[in-house]
């Protein structure tokens, strides 16, 4: 369709700018792009030490980028031996930038961001089930045996309490959103 080759044009030449970036200026490391491993088998990372591999999804949440709706991002990671030290998101129809770094924290706009667990005191425990925002994603399965087994993993899920039910199709926003405690937990369609 029309709406998909846009997102695919999108796709590669946010990647192919990225990747020019990143080899402008470290052009002995290593990188593993969507759309360069597409349509053919995905490069490896390497474990070996001093290794620096950068992995890149120029779009995720490009079904709601197609659709005009604005939770979609650019998300660019590094792993230097496998290890991932480096990741950044950038939403850029909300103006966001999350940027974490190994060892120094990780940041929404500048800002230090937390889980919503990680504020717990002696006095305020974690946050219990009952009281999670859980976000879903099913993505775009067509299989009834997993369709089924999804949707009752989820109904489990409901029974037990919780807060409330999201979902924003983006896995990496999904998961920046759980860093900044905009979120609790991520279930993305493992069923069992």
């Amino acid at each position: 369709s029309n709406e998909k080759d846009l997102a695919t044009l999108v796709d590669v030449a946010n990647e192919d700018l990225i990747v020019a970036g990143i080899r402008l200026r470290f052009p002995y490391h290593s990188i593993i792009g969507e759309e360069d491993t597409g349509t053919g088998d995905v490069k490896p990372l390497s474990t070996a030490p001093g290794v620096k591999t950068w992995i890149i999804d120029p779009i995720d949440g490009t079904t709601n980028f197609v659709h005009g709706l604005p939770l979609t991002c650019v998300s660019i990671g590094m792993c230097d031996g496998g290890i991932p030290v480096l990741g950044v998101v950038y939403a850029p129809m909300t103006h966001e930038l999350y940027v974490a770094v190994k060892g120094c924290g990780s940041y929404r706009n500048g800002v230090p961001i937390r889980t919503s667990t990680s504020t717990s005191t002696p006095t305020e425990p974690s946050k219990t089930l009952s009281k999670a925002v859980v976000c879903v994603e099913f993505g775009s399965i067509t299989n009834p045996l997993e369709i089924s087994q999804q949707v009752e993993a989820l109904q489990r899920i409901m029974v037990a309490g919780i807060r409330s039910i999201k979902s924003f199709g983006s896995g990496v926003l999904d998961l920046v959103y759980v860093a900044s405690g905009r979120l609790d937990i991520v279930y993305a369609g493992i069923a069992g």
